[in-house]
């Protein structure tokens, strides 16, 4: 009996030290390969830090603790939009920003930002899903590869998709749009592709940080703004400024946020922790729309009721009119820059010709 005590004894003792054991071994294990520092573009309170930062925490999980990162707000090592410079000089391996600050050196990487024409289930089925995807079973499909192989050479990083967003409000108005006139006389802080497409379209665009949207509204120096999707943008008063809160049904926009790493940083990992790289950057962005979703859902009745917002589609005929607009000033500017006639081409061979863009509706309508 004592000795079966004793073996009873024992055996607690192995089971109670092996509780403090295994921890560290565990912990051993999961010490990181790799520990990068890394800043996105943007202030470590507002929803795009937020959406960046869980692609972060998709790639330390996705990696078992393989890769760790130190995370940084936009101007806390250098200037949020010096993020792509900053990463391609190595003064910080890893960045997280849009296309829109990549426009000066390469105006195609903008098409992956906030581009009029696409939504965020379109852009991820033209981006990831082009012919060619189910035989190499690595996301490279020729729309996205032209990304890559432009940044690589422009900027010397290795890019990712990190967060696709819900569709960007289309317009903070403190007019009503009723009409293509109403558009076309509104004076509109935009920025990038979609500063360029109001443009051609008629509307007077004025660029300026987000941070000075809504007292410009507000002294009634602009009379509508773009910036982001619903949920980041509300928390920054633009729905208190401006009465309408438009949606566009015909011709959605959103960003595609990016993470990219320093070439030389990338070319030191291991080929078998890239691909879980990789594969949890494009989860990260599946995640992203959702996510999104969820929270501009929360942000609507708030913004109705304690702003006193009015949220409203534009006419059809307005977001028609905006995107044949669009269509016709990427062709035409395809025509002097060749990067863009490309991606064109691309567009051309999955919208028309194997016909998707006539069924984009009954997508929408699942959604």
């Amino acid at each position: 009996m004592v000795s079966i005590r004793r073996t009873m004894v024992v055996g607690l003792i192995l089971i109670i030290g092996m509780a403090f054991i295994l921890p560290t071994n565990a912990m051993a294990a999961a010490k990181p390969e790799i520990t990068w520092k890394v800043q996105s573009s943007w202030p470590a309170g507002s929803g795009l830090h937020y959406l960046q930062m869980r692609t972060l925490d998709f790639i330390e999980s996705w990696t078992h603790g393989r890769v760790e990162f130190e995370r940084y707000a936009a101007n806390e090592i250098v200037p949020g939009y010096e993020t792509w410079n900053a990463v391609q000089r190595g003064i910080i391996p890893v960045g997280m920003a849009c296309t829109c600050y990549t426009m000066s050196k390469d105006w195609l990487s903008g098409m992956y930002c906030s581009a009029p024409g696409l939504g965020p289930v379109e852009k991820m089925a033209f981006y990831h899903g082009t012919k060619g995807v189910r035989e190499s079973k690595n996301y490279e499909t020729p729309v996205w590869k032209l990304l890559e192989k432009n940044m690589k050479e422009k900027f010397n990083v290795q890019v990712f998709p990190s967060a696709m967003q819900t569709t960007e409000t289309f317009l903070y108005s403190t007019k009503p749009i009723n009409s293509i006139e109403d558009l076309k006389n509104l004076k509109i802080r935009s920025v990038g592709v979609r500063g360029d497409v109001f443009k051609a379209a008629g509307a007077s665009v004025v660029g300026m940080p987000a941070g000075e949207i809504t007292p410009a509204l507000e002294r009634g120096v602009i009379d509508a703004a773009e910036f982001a999707n619903f949920f980041g943008d509300i928390p920054m008063g633009f729905a208190d400024a401006a009465k309408y809160v438009y949606f566009d049904p015909y011709s959605s926009s959103p960003s595609n946020l990016m993470l990219f790493i320093n070439q030389q940083e990338w070319e030191k990992v291991p080929e078998d922790l890239q691909k879980l790289i990789k594969e949890a950057a494009f989860e990260s962005m599946k995640w992203s729309l959702s996510e999104s979703l969820f929270l501009d859902f929360l942000g609507m009745p708030p913004a109705e009721k304690n702003s006193g917002a009015v949220i409203a589609s534009i006419p059809l005929e307005v977001g028609e009119y905006l995107k044949e607009t669009a269509i016709e000033f990427y062709r035409k500017k395809g025509e002097e820059n060749a990067d863009l006639a490309e991606y064109m081409k691309y567009y051309d061979e999955f919208f028309v010709d194997q016909g998707y863009e006539k069924y984009i509706k009954y997508i929408d309508d699942l959604l």
